[in-house]
């Protein structure tokens, strides 16, 4: 104990499978967007040919409503994806105990 605060240990049993997709979720639509955006996209040019050939579906993913496009898909599958880490991570602290972290609490 150092000036009045108290050390306290806690038990990470259960994650919120909403949360976990919003934050992941969150962060690959920004990283998805800005690659897609001043990254050429995903696939390079032969890729971006390859879609301009499709009516109105090729000329949608090129460009600032092709970078959202992107950005949106690959938020929902990285958020699905995490989310079952959390529910893979929630069975297994259930069987042999969560993640164990110290926090401080001040007075």
């Amino acid at each position: 104990m150092q000036g009045g605060n108290a050390m306290k240990r806690i038990e990470l049993k259960n994650v919120d499978l909403a949360s976990v997709f919003k934050l992941f979720g969150g962060m690959s639509f920004i990283i998805g967007f800005i690659i897609a955006l001043f990254g050429g996209g995903f696939g390079g040019m032969r890729v971006q040919q390859q879609l301009q050939t499709i009516p109105f579906i090729g000329s949608l993913m090129t460009g600032f409503l092709g970078a959202i496009i992107i950005g949106l898909i690959s938020a929902f599958l990285c958020g699905l994806v995490a989310m079952l880490h959390a529910v893979l991570y929630n069975i297994f602290a259930m069987i042999v105990g969560g993640v164990e972290i110290e926090v401080v609490e001040k007075e």
